[in-house]
This record gives structure tokens, C-alpha cells and sequence, in this order.
């Protein structure tokens, strides 16, 4: 079970880092080229939410299982899912204000957004993978 959770959880993350790199740059072409909010923008938003949270939920789930056996320090083993914790918060926080925001600034607030989730992200997967190098 530990190796198919593992596994699963490091292919998917290729996903979601696709994702995010879609999104950052749907947004950024958005807000640099002041161009309106369409239902496909929202759509972009969704469909990262959901596969960011997909990663979220195997790396939930991995995380007991994997304490006692992963190569990981115990410190390590806490600041990554933290840190993807902080990324998923911001996530759904700047996700909330996009909805509330003005259509001529949507774009800018989602960019931010995921440009910060993005970086999180990133951080916490260069904490694992130097971790376990």
C-alpha cells in the first residue's frame, strides 16, 4: 500500500504542477492583456483546485503511512505537508476573493494567487526530493 500511495503521489504531482503552470499563465496573459474573465478562466481554476486537491488528499492519506518507513527525516516529514497545507489555504483563499473581485481585476487576483500556491508548491517539492537525494 506505501508504494502504490508513494507512487501515486509523485506522478500525480507532475499533474499538478502542470496545472499550475496553465493556470499561471492563462492568468498572466489575462491581466497583462486586460482581457475579461470568461467561464473558461473559472473552468482553468476548478479543474487546478481539484487536481492540487487530489494531490493534497494522497498526500494525507500517505503521510501515517508512511512515518515510520519514509525516508524522509521527521522534520522533513512535517514541514512538507505544512508547507502544502499553507499552498492549498492560499489556494482556496484567493480562489474565494477571485469571486468577489470586479471582472477587470479577476485575472490579477488569480494570477497571484496561483503564482504563490505555485511557489509553495515548488518549495515543498524541492524540500522532499533534496530530502531524499
Amino acid at each position: 500500500m506505501h508504494s502504490f500511495l508513494l507512487m501515486a503521489h509523485s506522478g500525480w504531482r507532475y499533474l499538478a504542477l502542470l496545472a499550475l503552470i496553465v493556470a499561471v499563465v492563462k492568468y498572466l496573459i489575462g491581466w497583462l492583456g486586460n482581457n475579461g474573465w470568461s467561464k473558461m478562466d473559472r473552468q482553468i481554476g476548478l479543474i487546478t483546485s481539484i487536481i492540487v486537491d487530489i494531490q493534497l488528499l494522497l498526500g494525507l492519506v500517505l503521510w501515517p503511512v508512511a512515518w515510520n518507513d519514509h525516508p524522509l527525516s521527521r522534520t522533513r516529514g512535517i514541514e512538507h505537508p505544512v508547507l502544502m497545507l499553507i499552498a492549498i489555504v492560499v489556494m482556496h483563499v484567493g480562489q474565494a476573493r477571485v469571486k468577489k473581485t470586479a471582472d477587470g481585476n479577476k485575472a490579477r487576483t488569480a494570477a497571484i494567487t496561483f503564482i504563490v500556491t505555485g511557489l509553495l508548491v515548488a518549495l515543498g517539492v524541492a524540500l522532499v526530493t533534496s530530502a531524499m537525494g
